[in-house]
């Protein structure tokens, strides 16, 4: 209920009486303190809330909201991660090296659900795993986009040219036999940048990065 004809008051003021009011719960605070100052000022005046005691609770009530949101975006974008690119590294590399000791495949493959490269034996047994994010995972972050492709067998003048389709290229796990593997390229898009890495298959560094 309003009782009080400042009601009329122009909004400048009632913004200047706001700031006056709250003091330094403008900025921060919290509601409970801000309906506590306004119950002992009520004591000392008239029953019923003034238009300025309800903005003030109003203003404090998004003031929190605020802060709510802006520590949850703050989390996200402050994961701490490593590039893709660097996690997919160590992972042939220790894909090469399991292959290469036990004299049996090995296979990386990426799941997305955890934003993790994952090394496994022939069997299925995880080997390895390689989360991108240092956090436990969240599902508010980024997983990174990352497509296999084997690169086919060069056919035309140039050698350029495969005579395999794009689709029938495309692997869901790099196999690695003995410690070398297919030559392949792996695309990574993360926060919408690609990238892309073509691994020599023996040694498993990058031939190139094309960005």
């Amino acid at each position: 209920m309003f009782t009080n004809i400042q009601e009329l008051e122009t909004q400048e003021v009632l913004i200047f009486r706001l700031r006056h009011q709250m003091g330094r719960f403008w900025e921060i605070g919290t509601l409970r303190q801000a309906i506590e100052l306004i119950k002992k000022r009520r004591s000392h005046r008239f029953d019923g809330f003034s238009l300025i005691e309800v903005l003030l609770v109003l203003a404090l009530v998004g003031v929190l909201a605020g802060l709510v949101a802006g520590n949850a975006g703050a989390f996200i974008k402050g994961a701490q991660f490593e590039p893709p690119s660097r996690v997919l590294k160590k992972a042939i590399l220790d894909a090469i090296y399991e292959a290469s000791e036990s004299k049996n495949p090995t296979y990386v493959s990426y799941d997305k659900k955890t934003a993790s490269f994952v090394v496994k034996n022939s069997t299925g047994s995880e080997l390895s795993v390689l989360p991108i994010y240092k956090d436990d995972w969240n599902e508010e972050f980024e997983s990174p986009e990352v497509v296999f492709t084997a690169i086919g067998p060069g056919s035309g003048p140039s050698g350029e040219l495969s005579s395999y389709n794009d689709d029938e290229l495309i692997l869901s796990r790099i196999p690695f036999h003995y410690g070398s593997t297919v030559p392949f390229l792996a695309t990574i898009n993360f926060h919408g940048k690609d990238t892309n890495l073509q691994f020599d298959p023996f040694s498993g560094f990058v031939l190139n990065k094309a960005e």
